[in-house]
Order: structure tokens, then C-alpha cells, then sequence
């Protein structure tokens, strides 16, 4: 327990350094694999989701190709007799003139530190591919260029049936070489409270926070779930309000929409004009391919299996 916390203080001690890369979504309760390894085989159930963003639609004097898009593909499955989950994630973002391609494969350990109580350390290992395409200089004209780097990623996460906590670091820079040829690393921190009100109604709010050299960003979350099938809820972050529903089918499919309204401003072209909103979709699909006999670990079924 000891060693846990000192991981813990080191990650919030150094977690200033470095720059932020990363899609912010809206939506990360449902992408906590991407975001930490420690999540990975968070259900006994295989799962997989698809999740795409469009950032600032719409809007006059803002071309398409300056508007960014994600792409984000998330997979997983718990092996019972292992205590373990693998999964996977692919990553694209166009960004203007910037292209983003990240694929990692991850793995957590799941430790039963008391009844009702886990304890998942995780790590994630690909790569990624970063290009800038037709940007143009006064010096060089138009730049072409890409380069591939290794990625590499730990975290930690503490479930409960009524709480998660969790916290990791990404893009570890153990690769050596040229500074600028390096991605820089990613800090995040989370939580999620799952109160319940009656056998129908549960109020669920969280927070996230994403941590880098030049921004800190916090996200204040608020849903309210009914009989695990509908959510609706809110969200706060400082340049943007959000509003999220989504619909859980049997167990099986899900399917979250997120509206965020911006209050910030974007300079290009030379000129100054309001962001526009931004729509982020996530499908997702459960289905119970193995672990049909779990008497060998007493894993907890939790809340957030069916969290969308």
C-alpha cells in the first residue's frame, strides 16, 4: 500500500511538465481505457466502443478543414482466471493541417484488496504517428512531414460498487533521442460516485482532471440515471458547457451524445469569430463472450459496467 501511495504523490508532483496533446472528451467516463490502462477489463464482458468527435461545426469564415475530428476505438475483455484484461485502442485526429495516429495495446492486473474492493494496475504499449501535411511557411514554402515514435503508459485505479478512482500518466518519455521527436507526457485524474436514490434512480457525479505544462483542465460532471437505461446530465469545464444523454438497450448496446457550447473565441485567417459547438458520439456493445463460470474470483459485477 505504501508503494501505491508514493506512485500516487509522484504522478501529482510531476504531473506540470509537458504539453497537452491529447482529445479532450467530453464523454471520458466512457473512454477510460484510452486515458488509463488500469481500466482495461473494467467488465467481465467483452467490450468495444466507437467514439467520434467534431469540434466546433458549423460557422461561417471557418473552413472544414480546420475544423478538428477524432476518431476513437476502444476494446477489452477480463479473463477470470488470470484476473487480468487486455484491450486495445486506435486513435486518429485531423487537426488542420496536423494529423495524430495512435494505436496501444494495454494490460491491467485486477487485485482484490477487500470485499467489494479492487485495486487495477495497468500499463499500455504502441505507437504513434504524428504528420503535418501542406503547412506552409514564409521561409520554406509548404511543409510535408511525418515521424513515428513508441508510446508507452501506466496507471492505477481503486473500484468500488459506489466509487472509482483513478489516476495515470501517458506518452512516457523513455524513448531517447531529439527532444522535439518526443510526445509530451499526459497527466489524468478522475472520479466517479455512484449514489443511488432508490432501485430505479442513481445521481452519478464526477470529475476529471487533465494536467500538462501549459493547460490544466477540470471537467464537473453531473447524471442521473433511470433504471440503468436512460442518463441525461451536464457538464462544466472552462470553455465550454456540455449537455448528455444517452440510451443503454438490454445491457448490450449503448449509445451517449454530448453538445458542448463554447464561450471561448478562434483567431484564424486573421480574424477573431465565436466557437462554434461541438457534437462527440459514442456507440458501444457489451457481450458475455467468456467467463461463463467465475466461481475461481470473487469479481465484483460494479456500476460502471454499463456506464455510457
Amino acid at each position: 500500500m505504501k508503494k501505491i501511495l508514493m506512485l500516487c504523490l509522484t504522478l501529482f508532483v510531476f504531473g506540470k511538465v509537458f504539453a497537452q496533446d491529447d482529445v479532450l472528451l467530453t464523454q471520458f467516463y466512457a473512454n477510460k481505457l484510452y486515458y488509463n490502462p488500469a481500466s482495461t477489463g473494467f467488465s467481465d464482458k467483452f467490450f468495444a466502443s466507437a467514439t467520434y468527435r467534431s469540434q466546433w461545426a458549423g460557422g461561417e469564415g471557418l473552413p472544414k478543414s480546420a475544423r478538428p475530428s477524432y476518431i476513437l476505438f476502444n476494446a477489452s475483455q477480463y479473463f477470470w482466471d488470470y484476473r487480468s484484461g487486455v484491450g486495445l485502442s486506435i486513435y486518429n485526429a485531423s487537426q488542420h493541417v496536423q494529423n495524430n495516429f495512435q494505436i496501444k495495446a494495454s494490460y491491467a492486473y485486477h487485485l482484490e484488496v477487500m470485499d467489494d474492493a479492487f485495486l487495477a494496475m495497468g500499463l499500455n504499449v504502441g505507437m504513434m504517428n504524428k504528420g503535418i501535411k501542406n503547412a506552409e511557411t514564409a521561409a520554406d514554402g509548404l511543409i510535408n512531414e511525418s515521424f513515428t515514435m513508441s508510446d508507452l503508459g501506466f496507471g492505477i485505479e481503486y473500484y468500488m460498487p459506489e466509487l472509482i478512482v483513478g489516476l495515470s500518466v501517458q506518452h512516457v518519455p523513455l524513448v531517447l533521442g531529439d527532444k522535439e521527436r518526443r510526445e509530451h507526457s499526459h497527466f489524468y485524474y478522475y472520479m466517479t460516485y455512484y449514489h443511488s436514490i432508490d432501485q430505479d434512480w442513481r445521481v452519478i457525479p464526477s470529475v476529471f482532471l487533465r494536467n500538462s505544462s501549459f493547460i490544466t483542465t477540470v471537467d464537473l460532471v453531473a447524471r442521473v440515471s433511470y433504471q440503468n437505461m436512460f442518463q441525461l446530465g451536464a457538464s462544466w469545464r472552462r470553455d465550454a458547457l456540455s449537455v448528455l444523454v444517452g440510451f443503454n438497450f438490454e445491457d448490450t448496446f449503448s449509445v451517449g451524445y454530448s453538445f458542448d457550447i463554447h464561450n471561448n473565441k478562434l483567431r484564424f485567417g486573421g480574424d477573431t469569430q465565436k466557437v462554434r459547438p461541438s457534437h462527440e458520439i459514442v456507440l458501444s456493445y457489451r457481450t458475455q463472450l467468456i467467463n461463463t463460470d467465475n466461481s475461481g474470483f470473487g469479481r465484483l459485477s460494479f456500476n460502471a459496467s454499463n456506464d455510457f
